[in-house]
């Protein structure tokens, strides 16, 4: 073959520019700047500081999770529970932080039930010496996340911040207690040497993440009174203790525990309409039949209280108002475990 042939040639240079186009492109390795997050004030969040000498054993026959433990040597800066009521219901989802003050311990609870949970504390506290205020007006909590490895540890940059892990799920991020007077701006510099922050927008916010996990959380995703803190997976959550002593509501939650039987659980589900805001929101089966209801949604995802027998076993089709909708059992839940916690998978 002639190579001087002008076909010849332009058959090569074609050649080479397909093989330059399939080459893998180069990928700069990613330095500690160089990484990318998502900072987002929550205001729908308050904090109560809990005061007293015996704040510990107050709130420990309160909340579901040990308390003794984020006062101990070594142990966690913040931790997940719930408080209850006598009937075992869930009343309020919390997390508490603890402080440089052995007598006081932070707790962040939703807005709109702040009032009636203070109140909630103050019944409680007999002749126990406890303060209960808000410190609404001199910290708000934020939320850092999208962190390409959203387990890797956040620092703290300023003396003047709390940051920690968030106590549930890594995916969801380091939650940050910030003074009021610090917004988005100043708080974005504090973290600078970590990385480059960006803001939350409605497709990519806390809210959204939260129902791609199944993660409910206040006043309105968790209605108080309406379900148990194993259906809003607090054993899963890291938010119950079930060695601690007696608490409100501890009877039930033990004995469900221990039979395995948790016939409904809070899970992600994904739309493909959206919802009307006036709606029933319950989730049927094709037949019509009530398999649950959503409690929260934004964009196609939602969390729903949902019979886990019913949407997880066989795929059925799942309806709300007469549109598709797809449930998937969250990741982070652990495998099935033998014996009669199997009941919880199956009937």
């Amino acid at each position: 073959m002639n190579r001087t042939n002008p076909w010849f040639l332009r058959a090569v240079r074609h050649h080479i520019r397909n093989l330059h186009e399939m080459r893998i492109p180069y990928a700069r390795p990613v330095g500690p700047s160089q990484r990318n997050f998502t900072l987002e004030p929550l205001g729908n969040r308050e904090l109560i500081r809990v005061h007293g000498a015996e704040v510990v054993p107050f709130l420990q026959g309160l909340a579901t999770n040990d308390v003794a433990r984020i006062q101990s040597p070594g142990g966690p800066a913040s931790m997940y529970a719930h408080f209850l009521n006598k009937a075992g219901r869930l009343l309020y989802d919390t997390i508490l932080y603890r402080t440089n003050n052995p007598e006081t311990i932070l707790v962040e609870c939703d807005r709109e039930a702040s009032s009636d949970f203070r109140r909630h504390l103050r019944t409680y506290r007999v002749r126990r010496r406890i303060e209960v205020d808000s410190v609404d007006d001199e910290y708000t909590p934020w939320v850092l996340f999208n962190l390409k490895d959203a387990s890797e540890a956040v620092p703290n940059p300023h003396p003047d911040l709390f940051v920690s892990p968030d106590p549930r799920l890594h995916v969801l991020g380091t939650r940050i207690l910030a003074p009021t007077d610090m917004d988005w701006s100043k708080l974005s510099k504090c973290f600078t040497d970590f990385g480059t922050a960006t803001a939350a927008s409605s497709d990519n916010s806390y809210q959204l993440l939260r129902y791609k996990q199944g993660v409910g959380e206040g006043f309105s995703e968790l209605p108080p009174g309406k379900c148990f803190p194993l259906e809003a997976n607090a054993d899963y959550l890291h938010g119950v203790s079930f060695h601690k002593g007696c608490y409100v509501g501890q009877e039930l939650t033990a004995r469900v525990h221990h039979s395995g039987v948790i016939r409904k659980r809070y899970m992600p589900i994904r739309l493909t309409a959206p919802i009307d805001v006036g709606s029933s929101q319950d989730v049927t089966s094709l037949a019509g039949a009530k398999l649950g209801r959503v409690f929260g949604f934004a964009h196609k995802h939602g969390v729903a209280l949902l019979r886990i027998e019913k949407v997880l076993n066989g795929r059925p089709e799942l309806m709300i108002d007469g549109e598709r909708c797809y449930v998937e059992r969250p990741e982070w839940w652990p495998e099935d475990l033998p014996g009669k916690r199997r009941m919880a998978f199956a009937e």
